[in-house]
């Protein structure tokens, strides 16, 4: 009777929230171009990269930068005032707002993952659950980063750092007021790349000791802006961690379970498989 009533509840539709996360992330539209944007990536200068434009909901990106905190810095969020840089970052997603929590992770799911590695041959990419590094940016007037190559290996995971996704949230941005990330091959003289941080603008790179980059000239936009974006940075499996690793080591077990499992060695695999089908079988049956 319990089967029959399961049957009979009608399905339910999706919940408000999850039409919205459906909404964050074209999956349809970037399979369908994944093959021009893969090109695009492999042949750029000076290192493989690519921009994309207009890629997401405007109104998603909205409700994303939406949830950057006020002027007052919140708990969990880090200031940086160095040398080489002037902005301020959620600490992975500690201290982001829910709507953009959820986009984050939508930028990290498989079949997100799944278009990255066709896009860059890289076959292991995988997401970090810690967000290491990513989260929500923000820099303002006199904001700057100084052009560099990221650190690769994660402080806590076996990981080491392959990709960088940046998503521009800055609507109506003056490109006269600097911010544009700028792409630098070692030992050039002037960068071989340059990216307004405008709205609705993405842009996807790899992280090596030679992709250099950064946006080093103090920026002039006006005190009440700010360069504002959502970063994602991707990894891949260190073989030398894997390699280290211990695989599951079992007791002996009691004397009991060693019987049943010399038993069950004498018997040839089919006939498990049969008796498995068989209890399928029954417990589709209507009670």
């Amino acid at each position: 009777m319990a089967q029959a009533a399961v049957r009979g509840v009608q399905p339910i539709g999706p919940t408000g929230f999850e039409a919205e996360i459906g909404r964050m992330v074209p999956f349809s539209r970037l399979v369908a171009d994944r093959q021009s944007i893969a090109s695009r990536y492999r042949a750029a200068a000076p290192y493989p990269h690519v921009v994309l434009d207009g890629v997401f909901d405007p109104a998603v990106l909205d409700r994303v930068a939406a949830d950057f905190p006020g002027p007052v810095t919140p708990p969990g969020w880090v200031q940086y005032d160095t040398a080489n840089e002037i902005k301020r970052t959620s600490r992975g997603l500690i201290g982001v707002a829910p709507y953009a929590n959820a986009f984050l992770w939508q930028l990290c799911s498989e079949p997100f993952l799944a278009f990255l590695r066709e896009v860059t041959g890289i076959e292991d990419l995988v997401a970090d659950p810690m967000f290491h590094g990513g989260g929500l940016h923000e820099s303002f007037r006199g904001g700057w980063l100084n052009i560099h190559a990221d650190w690769t290996q994660h402080p806590h995971l076996p990981l080491v750092r392959r990709l960088n996704l940046i998503v521009y949230l800055n609507r109506d941005w003056d490109e006269g007021w600097g911010g544009a990330l700028e792409l630098w091959a070692p030992g050039a003289a002037q960068a071989g790349a340059r990216v307004a941080p405008l709205f609705n603008r993405a842009v996807l790179f790899p992280t090596t000791a030679e992709t250099l980059h950064g946006f080093p000239d103090p920026m002039r936009c006006p005190p009440d802006r700010a360069r504002r974006s959502a970063s994602v940075f991707y990894w891949s499996p260190d073989p030398d961690a894997l390699k280290a690793g211990a695989p599951i080591t079992f007791l002996p077990g009691r004397r009991q379970t060693r019987m049943k499992a010399f038993a069950r060695s004498l018997v040839p695999p089919i006939a498990f498989q049969l008796r498995d089908g068989l209890r399928a079988a029954l417990r589709g049956r209507p009670a």
